[in-house]
């Protein structure tokens, strides 16, 4: 768990992911790119989406 606090909100990380280094984070995305994971993909979709949006 890892927490932030912006202003009066106290935002609160539940994914062990926040807690890895950068290496590591970058790792696990590639495995888990490969691996197809759904949720992963949706994920990077939305962003890519908000980010045409923008444009």
């Amino acid at each position: 768990m890892k927490e932030f606090q912006f202003g009066n909100t106290k935002v609160i990380i539940h994914s062990p992911l926040a807690l890895m280094e950068k290496e590591e984070q970058k790792e696990w995305f590639q495995q888990e790119w490969e691996k197809k994971n759904p949720i992963l993909r949706s994920i990077v979709e939305a962003a890519i989406s908000c980010q045409e949006d923008e444009k």
